[in-house]
């Protein structure tokens, strides 16, 4: 199956619009000047983390989301995954 994603704890999310916007808490302190902002489809994917995921799961869901083409999607979603992972957002288990 591949690596799988899931959403960090210690995080607020906001739903603005089309955009979701997600704040770090630290002892329940929100870090207002660390705030990540998604558009729909990072929102989306961001949503289905609630649970463990793999890649191509999430590649499914936007497919079935979104008319795009399947190799756009993918490159797009590792695109996202990775700069999630790097940011803290999300995990890799």
């Amino acid at each position: 199956m591949g690596k799988l994603y899931r959403k960090k704890n210690g995080f607020v999310e906001k739903t603005v619009g089309e955009e979701m916007v997600i704040v770090p808490l630290v002892d329940q302190v929100a870090l207002m000047e660390k705030v990540f902002s998604l558009n729909e489809i990072g929102s989306i994917v961001y949503n289905a983390l609630s649970q463990p995921k793999s890649l191509d799961q999430l590649l499914e869901l936007i497919l079935c989301e979104f008319e795009i083409d399947r190799e756009t999607a993918h490159s797009d979603l590792e695109q996202f995954l990775n700069k999630a992972v790097d940011k803290g957002i999300i995990q890799e288990l």
